[in-house]
């Protein structure tokens, strides 16, 4: 697959999990050149973009449990997809945190030696988010036509939140 397929395809995948489980999150600013931004590199974020990945992952995932009413058959693919939402929002951590390691060396850095990180930090990103639209495809295939709807209106309402 082409780079910029993985990219663009990271990119929409990407869309998906940060509103269910991940987003820079502290609020410290990016660099110089972001002043005013309080989004680590992410955007303008609101109140509840800034909450902690890994805090917001749980409550998204509570929040969607309860108004999925999994059925037992449903519970192991809600598990798998849980710990996928989970393992994404640590992810995102650390990610945040090799990201402000990067922003500080990066004057140091030639233009080439800049542009390769970055690339390599989007690979790595969109291959996250190639396993994180793996397990919802994953999970998103077991529930019901009323589940799926229910699930659709909850990632659209995190979607807006952004």
């Amino acid at each position: 697959m082409k780079l910029h397929t993985k990219l663009t395809l990271g990119l929409v995948s990407s869309l998906f999990a940060v509103s269910l489980a991940t987003a820079a999150g502290s609020g410290t600013k990016m660099g110089p050149h972001h002043a005013g931004m309080d989004c680590n590199g992410m955007g303008m974020m609101s109140g509840d973009m800034k909450m902690d990945p890994v805090a917001r992952a749980h409550k998204n995932l509570s929040e969607l449990n309860a108004k999925l009413n999994l059925t037992a058959d449903q519970k192991p693919a809600w598990k798998t997809f849980s710990d996928q939402v989970n393992d994404q929002a640590k992810n995102m951590v650390a990610m945040r945190d090799q990201m402000k390691d990067t922003a500080q060396s990066m004057p140091k850095k030639t233009a080439p030696e800049r542009m390769a990180k970055m690339a390599d930090l989007m690979e790595n990103r969109a291959q996250n988010m190639a396993k994180m639209a793996d397990a919802v495809k994953t999970f998103y295939a077991t529930l019901t036509a009323e589940q799926q709807a229910t699930f659709d209106k909850m990632q659209m309402s995190h979607m807006a939140r952004m």
